[in-house]
């Protein structure tokens, strides 16, 4: 009850900061004030404003709209309505996966911070723990009763990051056949990304589903460490490629003048061919590791020896592409 009491006023905090958001948004006569010295602006106005082309204030806004309202309801109707404990905790689980998410934009990508934005990033921690610690209790029989949809919602989950991974690739490869990444094919890579984000959420959310009602079982498995590294992989690796390398390929355009180092260029597109073998490798790896037997005869460091053995063999591959591609780039054009 004090939690929910709690969350409650929290979401409505976090409602009104993110409708001041919006109004500010839309509102550009009027003075963003962003402590801390910030630049609230640049962020909000960025193009990691939108997600699915649906602008990140107004995500907040019925977020927090749904969590005050639901626990609301479930202060006042704490037995009939004991099945919100499940969307509650879902909610703020994703919310606080997409808090961190904007967040390392803010730090990372646009090396700019919204006071704002980071306030709000606080109440999605606070309202995960605070949900953690009312709704668990209740959630974890449920999870057992449904293990077998969030298995298949696990596997759905892995299947979509997995395409996206790939034609991310795909498309990757065929947009540097001319040596350039347009605006236009930018911005399918960028669709693309969100799309494996998306997935990576829900892998990790219906994972986590998984693993909490069976956690001393999950413990004793081997291939469950091996897939808990190759998820951390994925993670790193394409925080690093998409939010930090990928903006500086959609600069290449050769026989244009560009504001950057020499160099730069260069070296961005030769990590973006060792980091993206990384991600597809990583990303088959995921979804074999989650098909294979528990009781498999592979140790944890043999999964890992394999893994290791087809990076290297993938990051290889991409620095030879690369080598190729440079070799047939306009002989003038500076990186």
């Amino acid at each position: 009850m004090i939690e929910s009491l709690s969350i409650v006023f929290i979401a409505f905090g976090g409602f009104l900061l993110a409708l001041y958001i919006f109004h500010k948004k839309h509102t550009k006569t009027d003075h963003f004030v962003c402590p801390l010295r910030g630049n609230c602006s640049e962020v909000i106005q960025s193009d990691y404003s939108k997600f699915f082309g649906v602008p990140v204030e107004i995500l907040g806004m019925l977020y927090y709209a749904s969590l005050t309202v639901g626990h609301g309801l479930l202060i006042t109707f704490p037995e009939a309505l004991a099945w919100l404990d499940v969307y509650l905790l879902i909610a703020s689980t994703a919310a606080f996966l997409f808090s961190l998410y904007l967040t390392f934009i803010q730090l990372v990508a646009l090396r700019k911070i919204c006071t704002w934005c980071l306030v709000s990033a606080t109440m999605c921690v606070f309202i995960f723990i605070l949900t953690i610690f009312e709704t668990l209790e209740i959630v974890l029989p449920l999870l057992i009763d449904y293990r077998s949809l969030i298995i298949t919602l696990h596997v759905l989950s892995m299947a979509l990051g997995l395409g996206a991974a790939t034609l991310t690739d795909v498309f990757f490869f065929r947009f540097l056949k001319d040596s350039r990444i347009s605006q236009d094919e930018a911005n399918v890579l960028s669709t693309l990304t969100e799309f494996i984000w998306f997935a990576l959420c829900l892998v990790v959310m219906t994972g986590l589903a998984l693993y909490l009602p069976q956690a001393g079982n999950y413990l004793e498995v081997p291939k469950f460490f091996a897939k808990m590294v190759v998820v951390g992989v994925i993670l790193v690796n394409g925080a690093f490629l998409n939010l930090y390398i990928a903006p500086k390929l959609v600069k290449i355009s050769f026989g244009e003048r560009h504001h950057h180092k020499e160099g730069e260029l260069g070296r961005a597109r030769r990590l973006a061919f060792a980091l993206g073998p990384i991600s597809i490798i990583s990303w088959y790896s995921a979804f074999i590791l989650g098909s294979l037997p528990a009781d498999s005869p592979l140790a944890f460091w043999e999964f890992i020896k394999i893994y290791a053995l087809l990076l290297v063999i993938g990051v290889t591959i991409g620095q030879f592409v690369d080598n190729r591609m440079s070799k047939r780039a306009v002989p003038w054009t500076e990186f």
